[in-house]
């Protein structure tokens, strides 16, 4: 008698991919999980049990390949992370995921490659969107029949990476109707910490906008991927750091930073005509922009260096009726010209890859430079809101 099989047949190739990524994985994880990157360069402060578990599994693949693997933590990071390419491990990767030259530390930080990667284990984009937080703005942005509270947060955040005592305090006073506004502020802000100060003061870079933490040797060099391309970049601004806030460094690296190409891209529709509004329905799209003609887009705004991930982590578009005030005619996918520019089988490798837009073929995958020049320049200028 035969026996039926349930569920599928995995090749020895997959799984030997799934072992590979799995030790990617939970290596990034426990690289992003580390506090305080003076922990990476010292090694004295405790570390992410996830290293030790992808040390565990790199080791394991290490003797299988006949090769010497990593000798404890101190060499898996300070030598294999920071010194060696991923493509030069024992790992059997998918061809998609375009591992070849890219590091998992740079400058003794974790590079954009590794923190997608660390996304990919443990969700940390979730899992900041629903901290206490966050939740908190949407569920008493949404109690309150305000949701444009939590798209003017946002905004904020993302246009403010260190303030002042006096700009700390108005700020805190803009919406004076919603006392917990105040509260998201306190939340969202913490004291300037010594090992960012420089002489007395903060730097922000001029490029992406945030603060940036002087280097091991004392250099003060923005390290967001984009600034760190630029040979144009203008020097950084200097705020005093007495009495000074700054943006919390989660609420910067996912939420501010993923922020900078959606408002971007806003003020660029707007700059001809569109009227754009920012995260309606708390969050369901980026933005919706009506061109002047009237014609509507859903955008969803996707800033990933890696299109291997980013195509698991594409949701479906939320279907609006033609009552509903978000309302729109076509869904966009959009990335970032500089994204596909540094990679030409980008929208390929996201389209072949992406069950949601399999299964929404109606969504288009547009860079930002294509979406903008859709919509007709009527010489008119249009606007950015945060209505409802």
């Amino acid at each position: 008698m035969s026996l039926k099989q349930i569920g599928p047949v995995y090749s020895g190739r997959a799984s030997a991919v799934r072992a590979g990524e799995m030790v990617l994985s939970l290596v990034a994880s426990g690289l992003v999980g580390m506090r305080g990157w003076a922990g990476v360069r010292q090694l004295q402060h405790p570390y992410d049990r996830s290293l030790q578990l992808g040390l565990d599994r790199l080791s394991a693949l290490c003797v299988r390949a006949g090769r010497d693997g990593p000798v404890g933590v101190q060499d898996l990071v300070g030598v294999w992370c920071a010194e060696l390419s991923v493509d030069s491990w024992p790992l059997a990767v998918d061809p998609d995921a375009q591992v070849s030259g890219e590091r998992l530390l740079i400058g003794g930080e974790p590079s954009e490659f590794c923190l997608e990667w660390a996304v990919a284990a443990r969700d940390v984009v979730s899992e900041v969107h629903e901290s206490a937080l966050v939740k908190h703005v949407k569920d008493t942005a949404a109690l309150l029949g305000r949701p444009e509270l939590y798209a003017r947060w946002r905004l904020f955040v993302t246009e403010h990476a260190v303030l002042g005592p006096q700009e700390f305090v108005a700020a805190k006073n803009a919406v004076l109707d919603v006392p917990q506004w105040a509260t998201w502020l306190e939340e969202s802000y913490g004291p300037v910490t010594a090992e960012t100060v420089v002489n007395g003061r903060v730097a922000v870079c001029s490029g992406c906008g945030q603060w940036i933490a002087p280097q091991a040797d004392g250099r003060v060099r923005c390290r967001v991927w984009r600034c760190v391309y630029r040979h144009d970049l203008p020097e950084p601004v200097w705020a005093e750091a007495r009495g000074a806030r700054r943006l919390e460094p989660e609420l910067v690296r996912f939420v501010a930073l993923p922020g900078r190409p959606e408002l971007d891209l806003a003020r660029r529709l707007a700059a001809r005509g569109a009227r754009v509004v920012l995260y309606p329905k708390l969050d369901a799209l980026d933005l919706v922009a009506v061109w002047p003609g009237g014609y509507s887009v859903g955008v969803d705004v996707k800033d990933w260096h890696s299109p291997y991930l980013l195509a698991r982590r594409v949701k479906a578009f939320p279907n609006w009726g033609p009552g509903d005030p978000h309302a729109y005619r076509k869904g966009f996918l959009v990335i970032p010209q500089d994204r596909l520019r540094a990679n030409r089988r980008y929208v390929k490798i996201l389209v072949q890859r992406s069950e949601a837009l399999k299964a929404q073929p109606r969504i288009g995958v547009v860079c930002d430079d294509d979406l903008v020049a859709s919509c007709p320049d009527l010489g008119v200028m249009g606007e950015v809101v945060c209505g409802p």
